[in-house]
């Protein structure tokens, strides 16, 4: 993955509400700039994994909160992957804690 990764393109839509284009033209709902913010930086922390292979909690962390967001999102795919990413960050490879 490229160090110029972008995060996903952030709307707010007419309703107040925040979206995020999480594929062209895909644009998901989300019920807070917040969360919003977290699913458009999705991409960007897969470049922080890529750049610290030792152990780090503070990088799992965010990856679970992505998950969560993902999950929220019924985004289940995803969430699953930053799940194992949390994991691996953490040092964990064979996914137990």
């Amino acid at each position: 993955m490229s160090k110029s990764v972008k995060p996903f393109p952030l709307r707010q839509a007419d309703d107040g509400k925040w979206e995020v284009e999480m594929r062209a033209g895909k644009w998901v709902k989300c019920e807070t700039k917040g969360d919003a913010e977290i699913l458009s930086n999705a991409p960007k922390k897969l470049v922080e994994l890529d750049k610290s292979m030792l152990p780090n909690e503070a990088l799992g962390a965010k990856f679970e909160k992505t998950a969560e967001n993902l999950e929220q999102y019924k985004m289940r795919p995803g969430a699953r992957y930053f799940r194992a990413m949390a994991k691996r960050s953490r040092g964990n490879q064979n996914g137990r804690k």
